[in-house]
């Protein structure tokens, strides 16, 4: 399966029906947000001179706990959960990676974990900093695939629309949101068109500089293709009235009150626990 078949497949999954999708965006939204910002700002804290910072990791894991529970809530699979995981990773692994080999302003005292070539020395301490951003990575990254996983774009753009987000970011989003399925479509268009002449670009049977050529034709054909398209997209919407003051049109919804509740429950929870565990320690 391709990063295109999984694009298609994320805006599947946020269609299913739990009690976490039926929810107002709003709610998630807000929710979702805020355990990213409590996540980033939990300090690292360690208690006199022990090297791992417990009270972090107690709190990261209160965190965490609310994440699978509403996970599970929603009844969204965890192979779906762990593919999103594996694939966003990458993007933000290569700067974990190198914190065990540098030294940073939570510690004193170093001890030496492993010495490579080169002088190349891997602190245990930095390598426990390292597991915390990773940690503080994987939650993040958890909750960005709950958001998704259980709301629709364009419920995402509707709560946030709703949240007085400015209107020329919703506008901008909902164009892109639109026309990046268009993209894929053509993209899935130029995929069948090579298979139908049994082209492959990890075929090492053919040169290598024919490959890369007819790559390079296919994606300056593609680049073309989205200027044109863009192109009569923007006529089209100013031959229909689009001005720099104009806006997507989105009714008023107000939350119920389960929603209210559950809303307040959240944010007490991602406030309060963390804090708790802090002042525990």
């Amino acid at each position: 399966m391709t990063l295109i078949d999984e694009l298609f497949d994320i805006e599947h999954e946020a269609y299913r029906k739990s009690p976490v999708h039926s929810m107002d965006g709003r709610v998630k939204l807000i929710l979702c947000l805020l355990g990213l910002l409590v996540t980033i700002v939990l300090p690292y804290v360690r208690i006199g001179d022990q090297i791992i910072p417990w009270p972090q990791l107690f709190a990261l894991l209160v965190i965490y706990m609310l994440f699978w529970c509403l996970y599970l809530m929603s009844g969204a699979s965890i192979r779906y959960y762990l593919v999103r995981l594996v694939l966003i990773m990458p993007f933000g692994l290569f700067f974990i990676i190198l914190q065990p080999f540098f030294g940073n302003p939570y510690y004193d005292l170093y001890h030496v974990l492993f010495s490579f070539p080169l002088g190349v020395t891997m602190y245990w301490e930095s390598l426990i900093f390292g597991c915390s951003l990773f940690a503080k990575f994987v939650i993040s990254l958890s909750f960005i695939i709950l958001l998704s996983a259980t709301t629709t774009m364009q419920g995402m753009l509707e709560a946030a629309s709703r949240l007085h987000i400015p209107k020329l970011f919703i506008t901008v989003m909902s164009l892109t949101v639109r026309y990046i399925f268009v993209f894929a479509l053509i993209f899935q268009k130029i995929q069948s068109a090579f298979a139908c002449k049994c082209f492959t670009w990890s075929d090492r049977h053919l040169p290598l500089a024919y490959r890369l050529r007819v790559i390079g034709n296919a994606a300056g054909s593609l680049f073309i293709r989205a200027i044109d398209q863009g192109e009569r997209t923007y006529v089209s919407m100013c031959c229909r009235g689009y001005a720099a003051d104009s806006a997507m049109h989105f009714s008023k919804k107000p939350l119920v009150f389960a929603e209210w509740i559950f809303l307040f429950f959240g944010v007490g929870y991602l406030l309060l626990f963390p804090a708790l565990v802090y002042m525990i320690f």
